[in-house]
């Protein structure tokens, strides 16, 4: 049941996201204008650069936490999160030096104005020194993860994301413009992680992160593993995060702001995938340290079966209403964004499918092969970008994209994952991809209808005729898609509910 429970608050914390971003982001181009919320864009991917001092060590932990779970060793636990814990503040040192040597340069790198650059200073500042204080404080977030407590960390991501929101909605109202967005943005940054100190400790029966069990044996293990964690961290990074970099160096900031729009949307997509896969990633972990090869086969095929269901329709529309979301949130001036969004959706659904099983590979001791596979993803897409915008501009930026994903992720990781299941990967596609496409068909029917008899003149009629198309394709999915077995334990679950109880999963799951 806890397995449950903690992919239903992911999928929670995450709607509360895409909400708080819903209402705030055209309020935030209000009151800043277009430029400052391009280079507001332009600053938050390169604060997210920072994050990849983390070196991979945070998956290195829930890894660890999930196997150490598994075989109740408490002591080799103690060992690796106390080590990670004297890493990780030297890090944040690393982080404060790294930002005072990019702060120097970054007027001169993006040709930003005497205002502008200002701006871009202080906020580099004071985000990076909230990433710098993050560094060791992510290890707390990773402990829960790692033992299996994902929905203490949703809740306290949930309270969090709507204090930041309201503070921000807030400190734009009274006039304190870009600086007030800066400040509350490092302050909430840091929130979340404080407030997750007192739930691991209480969570995690004998916990020590005490300096004096640093060792450096423990770090060549860890090493081993988060090293090429870090590069696949870097890689995602660069394939979320550098567009705006590449767009900012050929136009000018507002079409930094278009792109930024089409692009948030698409990445709240690929975090709505991820929501499952992470979910599962602990249970990959322990099932590894406890010998339950049979549930990391599960978590591939079923798993990835599953979180479909929720990512293709979501996806697909989207895809469909793209124009009506665009135009409806942001106004007529963003209409670039629609084409940009149209084109990384179709690169999140490749992604979609591989999710699982790169998590499948990863946490089975095949992580240089990730690794290696993401980097190969990034600079596909880094190069291509660089070609692509000179001749089709924002939608070039997109297309690079799209096409490293489906080389990379479609072609060489599902794949691996399949052999190294012992699974064809034609049976994984018609037995955990193919079963999410039929529902599509009345779906998008049900939907092109209901547009046609009313077009979306607000959000209201958009989540409406959404609303009904997907439950469409839910419907069609539970009777097309689930077993007699699956569709008998929803309907037990169901029951439970209305009863207000739950019962316990087997295994005590």
């Amino acid at each position: 049941m806890r397995w449950i429970v903690n992919i239903a608050t992911s999928y929670l914390s995450f709607v509360v996201s895409i909400v708080a971003v819903f209402f705030l982001t055209p309020f935030i181009v209000s009151k800043i204008g277009m430029d400052l919320f391009g280079l507001w864009s332009l600053i938050f991917a390169i604060v997210a650069m920072f994050g990849m001092l983390d070196l991979g060590f945070a998956t290195a932990a829930v890894k660890y936490m999930g196997e150490f779970a598994g075989s109740d060793d408490r002591k080799g636990r103690n060992e690796v999160l106390a080590t990670l814990f004297v890493v990780y503040t030297g890090l944040g040192l690393v982080c404060i030096t790294t930002v005072a040597v990019v702060s120097n340069h970054a007027g001169d790198w993006f040709n930003l104005t005497s205002q502008t650059e200002q701006l871009f200073t202080i906020a580099l500042w004071m985000l990076g020194c909230a990433v710098a204080i993050n560094l060791p404080l992510n290890l707390v977030r990773a402990i829960l993860n790692g033992g299996g407590h994902m929905a203490v960390t949703n809740t306290v991501e949930i309270v969090v994301t709507l204090v930041n929101a309201s503070v921000i909605a807030l400190t734009l109202h009274l006039g304190y413009g870009m600086l007030g967005l800066i400040v509350t943005t490092a302050t909430t940054m840091v929130l979340a992680n404080v407030v997750m100190i007192p739930f691991a400790f209480h969570y995690t029966p004998g916990l020590s992160l005490n300096p004096v069990l640093f060792s450096r044996k423990r770090v060549r293990e860890v090493m081993d593993f988060s090293l090429f964690f870090f590069l696949a961290n870097v890689a995602v990074l660069l394939i979320l995060r550098i567009d705006p970099v590449v767009i900012k160096s050929f136009l000018p900031l507002t079409a930094v702001a278009v792109y930024a729009i089409g692009a948030k949307i698409a990445e709240y997509a690929y975090y709505l995938n991820k929501q499952f896969s992470n979910a599962l990633m602990p249970l990959v972990s322990q099932s590894k340290g406890g010998g339950k090869e049979e549930v990391i086969t599960r978590v591939l095929m079923d798993g990835t079966r599953f979180s479909l269901s929720i990512a293709v329709p979501f996806v697909s529309l989207l895809f469909f209403y793209a124009d009506d979301v665009i135009l409806l949130w942001m106004g007529d001036e963003f209409a670039g964004s629609i084409p940009v969004l149209r084109i990384l959706l179709v690169a999140i659904f490749f992604t979609a499918v591989q999710l699982n099983a790169a998590n499948v590979i990863a946490m089975n001791g095949d992580h240089r092969f990730t690794a290696y596979a993401m980097l190969s993803s990034a600079a596909i897409n880094l190069v291509l970008s660089l070609i692509f915008i000179q001749f089709f501009g924002l939608n070039g930026v997109a297309f690079a994209t799209l096409i490293a994903a489906f080389t990379i992720e479609m072609l060489v990781i599902v794949p691996r994952a399949c052999r190294a299941r012992n699974i064809p990967a034609l049976r994984f596609f018609t037995h955990a991809v193919g079963p999410s496409i039929p529902p599509l068909l009345p779906s998008l029917a049900v939907a092109w209808g209901l547009a046609e008899l009313q077009p979306p003149s607000n959000f209201l009629w958009l989540l409406l005729e959404g609303g009904a198309a997907a439950l469409v394709y839910f419907t069609v999915f539970a009777a097309t898609a689930l077993s007699p077995e699956e569709r008998a334990f929803a309907r037990a679950k169901l029951s439970a509910l209305r009863r207000g109880r739950a019962p316990v999963a087997e295994g005590g799951a």
